[in-house]
């Protein structure tokens, strides 16, 4: 017995391209389309049920490498189709019973997919997360000489720095994200200073939607306002382009429906981002 698994769905006026598409999730079949019509195709494969059931998914949804290695498979699946005019793509673990309940599901949310796919037609996610590192801030201080006069002071001035450099670093983040944010079609933060934990690094973790053509420009505008973090300890990571996954939040939460699913709706999304911070800029 098996489940249709479901990786996005796609508008496309012509049949989008498997050819050297990734194999997809463990234990699944090759990838294949789902005819949605109106030029829309779910991107779909058949999973054996035994390793994708609801007593399954509880089992390995405990395991973060069982977990990370099939996001990571489902993730370079939407990325096949990422030159498509519209891809949006579901949730890990979105399963079906069978093709015709995915695509009597599909045909029941039809406007609110078409309305979705509209928004974010030849647009792409980039991530940006910036850390503070304390260290540069203190590599930056004036160096001081051998005398102890000298030595105290330079202490003070280090002691002084690491006080207020993370203030400074947050007030930097926020100008540089409020400049990011012009640059593209919307902006969300991914988490925010309640949800760090005391003393943690990181200052912002946020998404960006971004015109496909205007990609180039949103890095180079990243570049240009970065120049001026100098000194202030601000370490700045930009990853993508990625799926629009963090702007089809209420299409998501509606569409995975299947055994088991409720509860990988709740832990996939983290080990999916998780992934992606682990791979470079493109």
């Amino acid at each position: 017995m098996t489940l249709t698994y479901v990786y996005c769905l796609v508008r496309s006026p012509r049949r989008p391209a498997l050819r050297g598409v990734p194999e997809g999730v463990t234990g699944g079949e090759p990838v294949r389309l789902l005819d949605a019509g109106n030029g829309l195709w779910a991107v779909a494969a058949s999973v054996p049920a035994t390793e994708y059931n609801e007593t399954a998914l509880n089992g390995g949804l405990a395991d973060l490498d069982w977990v990370g290695q099939r996001a990571l498979a489902h993730e370079a699946v939407v990325e096949h189709f990422l030159g498509s005019p519209a891809v949006l793509p579901m949730q890990l673990f979105t399963l079906f019973a069978s093709d015709e309940r995915a695509l009597q599901h599909m045909a029941r949310d039809r406007r609110q997919i078409d309305r979705i796919l509209l928004t974010i037609e030849r647009q792409l996610e980039w991530g940006l997360r910036l850390t503070f590192d304390e260290h540069a801030v203190a590599a930056a201080a004036p160096a001081a000489d051998a005398s102890g006069a000298a030595y105290l002071s330079r202490k003070r001035d280090l002691l002084a720095a690491a006080r207020n450099g993370r203030r400074e670093a947050l007030a930097a983040a926020e100008q540089l994200f409020a400049a990011l944010a012009r640059e593209a079609s919307a902006a969300r933060r991914r988490t925010d200073t309640e949800q760090i934990a005391p003393g943690s690094r990181v200052l912002l973790d946020a998404a960006f939607l971004v015109p496909a053509r205007r990609s180039a420009g949103f890095r180079a505008a990243l570049r240009r306002h970065a120049k001026g973090l100098g000194g202030t300890g601000v370490v700045v990571s930009l990853t993508g382009p990625w799926p629009p996954y963090n702007f089809i939040t209420p299409l998501r939460k509606r569409t995975a429906r299947t055994a088991g699913a409720s509860r990988a709706t709740k832990r996939a999304p983290a080990a999916s981002r998780a992934a992606q911070r682990k791979r470079p800029v493109r």
